[in-house]
């Protein structure tokens, strides 16, 4: 069928059934093909979202829409000026899409203050497809507002991930400070891309990262027949950019560039488990840098970079007990007086039953080093941010057996129980943080009618049962609507688990506490348009 309509608004919304078949929908502007997604169908029912496109390119132009879809789907077609979508319920510290699917975090970047996470996003659906770029902003790396999808396939193929930077160096045509992005163009995942491989493009800002440009050439030929995930960074000592891509299996490729668009491979190297999206990153270690490659399963090798060749010792280490964490991210973050700090922020695999959405980020972590057995370990520290934005709400110290309070929030029950069990009610809605030192390693949290376990070499949560290498020390557990994060031994180890529970307030009892039990909150500074706080 074939729709045509004068486009008279900013935005194209295209109605999204949840749960139903795809069609390949195409837009073509003035007989010029724009853009190509599947859609769901429409049988006569009313939609459950709408997928909001900017169509600036084809504002004011008449436009044709093709597709196999029945004219129901063709009929509940929107135009408007200004989005706004209902508010739903959805996690408040753990970054969602107002509606539709994400997974991996994309072009991480800071500038003039501001954080912007890109992200792997399907628009039209809440399940995997469409590959492209929302967008989203934030000044504190905790309270993040959804913009406008800024990339969307094209004739290159679906726009999978890759990293951001400033270009503050100036060594390329791009105008000073644009911000410039690097993405696979996954050729052949599309019917629109058949037949093309996958390729590493750039697309570049000059508005803050509000729209984004692709540039008309390929920065990266054919490496593999799905290389994927370019990060890039500006190696100092060696004056050029450095780009980390996977190539297969466990290869991954180094390659240079001083302009941005010419670049040469001068390394490719195996390590064991080395699976997508290459992290190559470097922290300070006491008096010395230390370089790390960390890739999308939360494995990391140390090693040393000069820029050209990462020599690696080879060893696979990793932060990460549990599978829901993947493909993270990180982005160098310039914090003066102090040093420059890199922000990681991973993907969350969480299905969200009955939800518009789905998939979630981590809360975003500092990278740091600490020694340990005379050998360095990753260090995943939650931001500074959060740290200084959570409010302490109550705390009591467990000694000789018995319990005192020492402090609590006049409008919150505090229950201290003679059997070592704590009992706290938490009457207002917000992410509650718990840190203790769990009896000879052993606690339990009782939460809003679920429950979490953690013993000497293993942590509990519903059926699943997460191995510990060791025993936990000085645990921290974060609860938010349907995600908890536990995570402990000076955030060398984390576990992330989806609960599938909206709750926030209710009764919170631990058991297994040794010392001092804090009990902390932290509530959005602001409302998204779609979220409850």
């Amino acid at each position: 069928m074939i729709y045509t309509m004068d486009l008279n608004a900013a935005y194209l919304g295209l109605p999204v059934k949840t749960g139903r078949e795809s069609s390949v929908l195409e837009i073509y502007a003035e007989g010029e093909k724009r853009y190509e997604l599947a859609v769901p169908e429409l049988c006569g029912e009313d939609c459950d979202y709408y997928c909001w496109l900017r169509l600036s390119d084809c504002a004011g132009k008449r436009i044709a829409l093709k597709g196999d879809l029945n004219e129901s789907f063709f009929e509940q077609i929107r135009q408007t000026d200004q989005v706004e979508y209902e508010p739903i319920t959805r996690p408040l510290l753990h970054f969602t899409a107002e509606r539709g699917w994400i997974n991996d975090p994309n072009g991480m970047v800071y500038h003039n203050g501001v954080f912007h996470l890109f992200f792997q996003y399907n628009p039209a659906d809440t399940k995997w497809g469409n590959m492209s770029w929302g967008h989203a902003v934030s000044t504190d790396f905790l309270n993040f507002l959804q913009t406008d999808t800024v990339l969307l396939p094209d004739e290159h193929g679906a726009v999978y991930s890759g990293s951001g930077i400033v270009n503050e160096h100036g060594m390329s045509e791009f105008p000073e400070n644009a911000l410039v992005f690097f993405y696979t163009a996954a050729g052949g995942e599309t019917p629109w891309s058949e037949g093309r491989a996958f390729t590493q493009r750039i697309a570049v800002s000059t508005d803050g990262g509000r729209t984004l440009k692709k540039l008309p050439r390929e920065a990266v030929g054919v490496t593999g027949r799905d290389s994927r995930d370019p990060q890039v960074f500006w190696h100092d000592a060696s004056k050029g950019y450095i780009m980390a891509l996977w190539i297969q299996g466990e290869e991954i490729a180094l390659l240079r560039s001083e302009n941005l668009q010419d670049w040469e491979m001068t390394d490719r190297f195996s390590l064991p488990g080395a699976f997508e999206c290459p992290n190559l990153i470097c922290l300070q270690a006491q008096e010395k840098k230390q370089w790390v490659l960390v890739v999308a399963d939360g494995s990391y090798y140390f090693g040393e970079f000069d820029g050209y060749r990462f020599a690696s010792d080879g060893v696979r280490r990793s932060t990460y007990l549990t599978a829901l964490p993947y493909a993270a991210q990180a982005a160098f973050v310039e914090d003066p007086p102090e040093a420059e700090r890199a922000v990681l922020i991973p993907w969350l695999r969480t299905r969200n039953s009955g939800k518009l959405y789905t998939g979630a980020m981590g809360l975003p972590r500092e990278l740091g080093l600490v020694r340990r057995n005379g050998t360095f370990l990753l260090q995943m520290r939650p931001v500074r941010e959060y740290g200084e934005t959570r409010q302490k709400l109550a705390s009591c110290e467990v000694k000789n057996g018995r319990i005192r309070r020492t402090g609590a929030a006049p409008d919150e029950g505090f229950f201290l129980e003679t059997d070592g069990g704590i009992t706290l009610e938490i009457k207002r809605e917000a992410v509650t943080e718990l840190v203790f030192e769990p009896t000879e390693g052993q606690a339990t949290v009782d939460f809003f009618g679920q429950t979490v376990s953690v013993e000497r070499d293993a942590i509990l949560f519903g059926e699943e049962r997460t191995a510990l290498p060791e025993a936990f020390s000085r645990l921290h557990i974060l609860i938010d609507r349907q995600i908890i994060e536990v995570y402990g031994n000076d955030y060398t180890r984390t576990a992330y688990y989806e609960t599938g529970a909206d709750e926030l307030t209710g009764f919170i009892r631990v058991t297994g506490c040794m010392g001092e039990l804090e009990v902390y909150q932290w509530k959005q500074r602001y409302e998204t348009a779609g979220s409850e706080s």
